[in-house]
Parts: C-alpha cells; sequence; structure tokens
C-alpha cells in the first residue's frame, strides 16, 4: 500500500483518537494513556492498523493510498472498534518499552539522515 505514516496518525495523534474511536474506547484509552504514558497512543495505533488491514479482502480492495485512506476513516467496522475487543487486541501485542525505544532511535536516525 505504501501508506505515509503522517497521513492518518496526526489526526489520530493531534485528536487523541477522539475522531478514530468510538467514545467509551476512547475514554478507556484515555484511563491508559494517562496511567501508562505515551506507549498507549502508540499501541493504539498499532491496533487499529492491525484490524483494520488484517483481512486479504480489505488489503486487496485498498490497492490505492486514497482508497486506504478513505478505509481508515471512515470505513472501519465499528465492531472492531468496540470497546472490549479493541482494547483487549491493544493489550495483546507485544510491543515492549524496548521495542518503542528502538523504533524511535531507528526514526531519528532516518531524520537525521534526511534533515542533516
Amino acid at each position: 500500500m505504501g501508506l505515509q505514516s503522517t497521513f492518518y496518525s496526526v489526526e489520530w495523534f493531534m485528536c487523541v483518537y477522539t475522531r478514530t474511536l468510538p467514545w467509551e474506547t476512547v475514554l478507556r484509552v484515555w484511563d491508559m494513556f494517562l496511567c501508562e504514558g505515551v506507549k498507549v497512543l502508540i499501541k493504539v495505533g498499532v491496533t487499529v492498523l492491525l484490524l483494520a488491514f488484517n483481512d486479504k479482502e480489505v488489503r486487496d480492495s485498498c490497492e490505492s493510498f486514497d482508497k486506504a485512506i478513505k478505509y481508515l476513516k471512515y470505513k472501519l467496522p465499528t465492531e472492531l472498534l468496540e470497546e472490549d475487543f479493541f482494547v483487549g487486541k491493544m493489550l495483546s501485542l507485544d510491543i515492549s518499552e524496548k521495542k518503542l525505544k528502538e523504533a524511535h532511535m531507528e526514526q531519528l536516525a532516518k531524520l537525521k539522515e534526511l534533515f542533516g
């Protein structure tokens, strides 16, 4: 698909998922964010992407950038974002603090390479 994360994640992070998730799920995410920190917001984003594009039929139908973004913004099945289901999937992700720091350092290195 070749999606650049800035096209969907800026809204997610700036609005803290209020435009993406149902209100009950947003409240649970906020509770976890306030208790555990920013790593929760990263896990939420990864969970949205995994749930959104888990189905091969969906991936095939989103062959273009525009279709993938529209799917993420407007067509995510509500049952995937339901509070208990979504939070359960998010909590089952194996993303440690160490992995997040490694990914962060990798992205910083790429930025330095691009912008000096």
